[in-house]
């Protein structure tokens, strides 16, 4: 009887243990699950950045990418030429595409290239993200593409660079501006620390608004991609008379050159005339003139008697 009791409490006491194990299993996965699932609110937010980035790349998954990747700045730039039928209809539809993209043409030209032959060239930005479609699509406009070059240029590191220089000389601005209203509040400020204070706030703003301006053209630049396009037209396409030939105006102009040619030799023979003759005179008189005095002196000596003989030379 008592060997029974004895197992029957040994029993007893194994389902109690048992129990408890269980209850307090749950409750030791909770106290440890709990710090991975909500950072504590001490941390600091570049911890909360990079915690938040190995989530994102423990993900997997065919959809996810890492956050370093999604952080990268590109600035995309694309060169085409492809042929076309009419570069003016053309021209157009690159504009249509490029508008309906949410972008904008930024150049465009229409001249002359061969004949009535027209070339035209355009340049159109687009958002980064319709890039590809874009380039896509025009590709698709022309006959045949004639050349493509494409450039994807990372400016991720300058990026990052000016937004460092940026918090640092926004930090240095505090500073002088906190230290310039101590200078001014002291009682025997004197005008030559306020100035020399003032003029290195100055210096420092005009730091910081020419990296705020690249800043600002590196995001504009990667925002917007930039697509430079060549029409060429199809010399196939060329009609075998042009459109614009007019027999009567060639006759035209030929009779328009023979009248500039005469007139131009009538030109010719009145400066020679009024200008050039007057000239050869004035010049050729003085010459004549001395020529003339030379051949009368010489006629004078020549008509002189010879001299007679002297009497002692006859004896």
């Amino acid at each position: 009887m008592r060997r029974t009791v004895t197992l029957a409490l040994l029993a007893v006491a194994l389902v109690v243990m048992a129990g408890c194990g269980n209850a307090a299993a749950p409750q030791y996965d909770a106290n440890m699950a709990a710090p991975q699932e909500a950072p504590s609110a001490a941390m600091p937010e570049m911890d909360r950045e990079v915690a938040g980035a190995g989530d994102v790349q423990q993900g997997g998954g065919a959809g996810a990418r890492p956050a370093v990747a999604d952080a990268r700045k590109m600035i995309y730039t694309a060169d085409i030429g492809i042929q076309v039928k009419d570069p003016a209809v053309a021209m157009q539809q690159v504009e249509d595409l490029a508008a309906g993209a949410g972008g904008y043409t930024a150049q465009s030209q229409l001249y002359q290239y061969s004949g009535d032959l027209m070339r035209g060239m355009v340049v159109v930005r687009v958002p980064a993200e319709s890039y590809g479609d874009t380039l896509a699509r025009i590709r698709a406009l022309g006959s045949r593409v004639l050349n493509e070059n494409s450039n994807a240029n990372d400016v991720t590191a300058e990026y990052t660079d000016l937004e460092a220089q940026l918090r640092n000389l926004e930090a240095a601005e505090r500073e002088l501006q906190a230290m310039l209203t101590e200078v001014r509040q002291k009682p025997n400020a004197k005008p030559a620390d306020i100035l020399e204070v003032y003029n290195a706030l100055t210096q420092k703003r005009g730091e910081i608004e020419q990296v705020k301006g690249r800043l600002n053209y590196l995001a504009n630049q990667v925002g917007f991609s930039t697509i430079s396009v060549d029409l060429v037209p199809d010399q196939v396409s060329a009609p075998v008379i042009d459109e614009g030939w007019q027999p009567l105006v060639t006759v035209k102009n030929a009779f328009r050159a023979l009248i500039g040619i005469a007139q131009g030799l009538i030109d010719l023979l009145i400066n020679l005339v009024i200008v050039v003759l007057p000239v050869l005179l004035l010049v050729a008189l003085p010459i004549v003139l001395v020529i003339w005095l030379i051949r009368r002196w010489r006629r004078g000596r020549r008509s002189q008697p010879p001299a007679p003989p002297s009497a002692g030379n006859d004896s």
